[in-house]
This record gives C-alpha cells, sequence and structure tokens, in this order.
C-alpha cells in the first residue's frame, strides 16, 4: 500500500526538507518515526523547503504494508513536525505531480506603495520563465494561477498559487514586490519577467517568512485527522505565547536600558 500524508512543520530547527546525513531534516525525522513502527520506505516530497522554511500542507508518501494513522506518527514525531492528514494513494502516486501549489510569504510593511505592489501582481498572472527569480538562473517557464496581498496590521501578507515553482522563487518574487513597492519602477519588474532580454538577479527573501500552505491534487482526497489538527493549533498557540513573551520581554527591557558609564 502507499500513502500519502499532509505534514506541517515549523522550519527553523531543520535544515530543510530533504534528507541530508548528520544534519536535521524534515525528512530525517519521519524516517525515524516511520521506523519506529518497523516501516522502511523510500520518501517522496511534493516540494523541497529550504532550511527555515515553514510548511503547513506538505505532501510525503511512502509505501508500507502496516497501518499507520497521523496521530501514530505524531507520537513519534518532535513537535516542531505533525501530521494531519492521509490518503491511501496508487502505487504510481507521485507528490511532485500536483495540480497546484499555495505559498504564502509575510513581510513587513515599511510604507511600500501597496497598489503599484498589486499592479505588478496583476502582471504575474499567466505563465513566465522565471530564470531571474531562480537560484542560478536555472528556471524555466512556469504559470501562476493567482497571485493575492493582504494587509494585516504592520505586515503584508502574499499568497501566491502557481502549477510549481523553481528554487527560490517566491523568495525572490518577495523581494522583486518590495523594490516595485519602494520605487514604483513596473516596467523593470516586466523586463525581469522576459530573461531572454533582460538578466538580473535579485537576492531571495529571508526564509523564515515563507510557508509552503497546501499542496493540490485532482483525484486525491486526504482524510482530516480531527485529534491531530487539534494538537496542531496548540503546538502552535504554545510558538505564538513563546514567541510574545520573548518579544515583550526584551522590549520591556530595551526601554528601561541605561548603559552603564
Amino acid at each position: 500500500m502507499k500513502y500519502a500524508i499532509k505534514i506541517a512543520y515549523f522550519g527553523d530547527n531543520f535544515f530543510g526538507s530533504q534528507f541530508q546525513p548528520d544534519r536535521r531534516t524534515v525528512a530525517g525525522e519521519i524516517l525515524k518515526a516511520l521506523e519506529a513502527f518497523g516501516i522502511n520506505s523510500k520518501l517522496s516530497f511534493a516540494g523541497r523547503t529550504d532550511a527555515g522554511v515553514h510548511a503547513l500542507g506538505q505532501v510525503v508518501s511512502f509505501s508500507t504494508e502496516s497501518r499507520i494513522t497521523p496521530r501514530m506518527l505524531n507520537s513519534e514525531l518532535p513537535d516542531d513536525i505533525t501530521a494531519w492528514a492521509i490518503a491511501q494513494v496508487p502505487e504510481s502516486f507521485n507528490p511532485r505531480r500536483a495540480e497546484s501549489r499555495i505559498y504564502s510569504y509575510v513581510f513587513y510593511d515599511e510604507n511600500y506603495d501597496i497598489p503599484a505592489i498589486e499592479e505588478a501582481l496583476k502582471i504575474l498572472h499567466g505563465t513566465w520563465d522565471f530564470s531571474n527569480f531562480t537560484r542560478g538562473y536555472k528556471g524555466g517557464k512556469r504559470t501562476i494561477y493567482r497571485a493575492e496581498l493582504q494587509k494585516s496590521r504592520e505586515f503584508l501578507v502574499l499568497e501566491i498559487e502557481g502549477n510549481a515553482f523553481t528554487w527560490n522563487m517566491v523568495r525572490c518574487i518577495v523581494t522583486a514586490l518590495k523594490k516595485v513597492g519602494k520605487e514604483g519602477d513596473l516596467e523593470w519588474f516586466k523586463k525581469m519577467l522576459s530573461p531572454e532580454k533582460h538578466r538580473e538577479r535579485v537576492q531571495p527573501s529571508p526564509p523564515e517568512g515563507l510557508l509552503l500552505k497546501d499542496v493540490i491534487y485532482r483525484d486525491i482526497s486526504f482524510e482530516v485527522d480531527e485529534y491531530a489538527m487539534r494538537l496542531l493549533h496548540l503546538r502552535l498557540k504554545k510558538r505564538m505565547i513563546e514567541s510574545g513573551i520573548r518579544y515583550k520581554l526584551f522590549s520591556l527591557e530595551l526601554e528601561a536600558f541605561e548603559p552603564r558609564k
């Protein structure tokens, strides 16, 4: 039997999703959890994420004759990975052959020209060569179905959906959008989408703002484990509280801090 599971993870303490000897990775932790149930199987991911990148709906597939559930996996997984849905899939299933992928990126609003960014997002719709937005210029054509920006207090949230994404593509798009938001140069943004005429590298924005939100398949239906989903919510709430406490502690101390003469 072959299964696909949806997992969420906080990426800050991982050296990415793919297995690396002697480094802590998402794949490495899942393999250890499966081994605890006597399952030795190759893993396939819907897409790789770099160190520091998070996921809510990453999809991983593996084969086994044993019964397995998300809550069984969670009993062996560390608390920064949570399996929350599962589907039995055909042996031919390859998680990389998805209908679409959805990413979110959150960044601080440094008084950007939001209408200019929204115009750039309209330009993105359709099929383009994203070599200028790819590490090492090893890009190619990808299709963007949807790209939207929302304001959330002092932050901006980009949500982008496409058939596939090249290495660093979303983070490089965010860097380009920030430039448009500062300078309003939409013509430059259009040129960046024509690498055969204009070749220019932009650095990717930091990984901690990026989330692989979901991976969509046409003929696969995942069964959500409600207990596992509640566990994910509890783990997220715990992280939010811990981060809030650290922020408040340092901000209060800095306000009152007087350096010694």
